[in-house]
């Protein structure tokens, strides 16, 4: 007997997602009118939606560092944030190095004081750092810029300063001045040359080329919004903010600390439970993994059996029982299978 020999190659496409949906409704897919086909993504995208509220979606949890600024206490989730799971105050690290440039005062992104920068004089520049005979192995690299704008940047290591090997490529982002960009480095490089590169055409001004390594990570306790609201000082300002509320507010949440900041060359690592992405165009993927793709396929053909017109309500009634049925069994999946440890406390008894 022939075996595919693959595993999880096959492609689903938004598509084939609607077309399967009208035939579950009882309608072959070249029915679908436009308007309809726009309904049934719409009707994909509340499926979608609504996933976050049956509990962590494990493969939408996401990771940032936040660099934090001097007296600034506000820290927006990004969009599509849902709730924080772990909020962790770090530090670095900062190994001391011979730092160039290909242009502009490259002591100036070296120099701990965020209020100078290196502002060069050319396109596609670059600011590099030399460990001389002490390699360092970097977990985390830095940027703070001193101008705003779109930026391409290439971080690279060498052991010689002259053959490069690329660490990370941060992609097309948009600068804005004043305030820190992050990199995780993983896996790291042990080297005595690090640098950013610009790709993109534009024209460097950084405050800060940070690369850290041996990193303390601790955890920050989160306050509930009455304990946060009854402080009597909330611009209080201290090396460590310790505590947190989250605003769970729209457009996007905001993570409140209390102390707030005073050095800015700490970071905030969050961990964080997001929505699934969005349906995007027609022959796109879905952000599911292949043990939902059923339920998601009877609970789209339940939601386009109420908006095709004529399918009957038996139809509808043995589709909803289908949907709810695939649900909970993918539902009961969806976990990771970690130990749990509990401690019970009853020192409120003994005292």
């Amino acid at each position: 007997m022939a075996y595919s020999g693959t595993v999880g190659q096959t492609v689903v496409s938004v598509q084939k997602f609607i077309d399967q949906g009208a035939r579950m409704s009882g309608k072959l897919a070249e029915e679908l009118t436009v308007e309809q086909v726009q309904g049934s993504k719409q009707a994909l995208f509340f499926i979608l939606s609504n996933l976050i509220n049956q509990g962590i979606n494990y493969w939408c949890i996401s990771k940032k560092v936040y660099g934090l600024k001097a007296d600034q206490y506000e820290y927006l989730l990004p969009l599509g944030g849902n709730d924080v799971l772990n909020a962790l105050y770090r530090t670095l690290a900062r190994p001391s190095g011979s730092g160039y440039a290909s242009s502009g005062n490259a002591g100036l992104a070296f120099d701990n004081d965020v209020t100078t920068s290196d502002a060069q004089t050319a396109i596609n520049g670059y600011i590099a750092i030399n460990y001389g005979n002490t390699p360092v192995y970097a977990g985390s690299i830095g940027i703070l810029p001193a101008t705003s704008g779109s930026f391409h940047i290439l971080l690279e290591w060498s052991n010689d300063g002259s053959t490069w090997t690329l660490l990370e490529d941060t992609g097309v982002e948009t600068w804005v001045s004043g305030e820190w960009l992050w990199y995780d480095i993983d896996p790291g490089q042990t080297c005595t040359y690090y640098r950013m590169r610009e790709t993109g055409g534009g024209t460097l001004n950084v405050a800060e080329f940070y690369v850290g390594n041996n990193s303390t990570e601790v955890t920050m306790a989160r306050l509930n919004r009455d304990d946060y609201t009854n402080l009597p000082n909330k611009n209080f300002t201290a090396n460590q903010p310790y505590q947190y509320w989250f605003n769970r507010t729209i457009p996007q949440s905001k993570i409140v600390l209390w102390p707030a900041p005073s050095d800015p060359f700490v970071q905030m690592t969050i961990w964080y439970s997001r929505q699934v992405m969005d349906v995007g165009d027609l022959y796109d993927e879905l952000e599911i993994p292949q043990y939902f793709y059923q339920a998601i396929q009877m609970m789209l053909a339940h939601q386009m059996s109420l908006i095709l017109p004529g399918v009957d309500l038996a139809r509808t009634t043995y589709l909803e029982g289908q949907a709810d049925k695939y649900f909970n069994m993918a539902e009961n999946e969806n976990r990771d299978r970690s130990p749990i440890y509990y401690a019970p406390n009853i020192s409120v008894y003994t005292r």
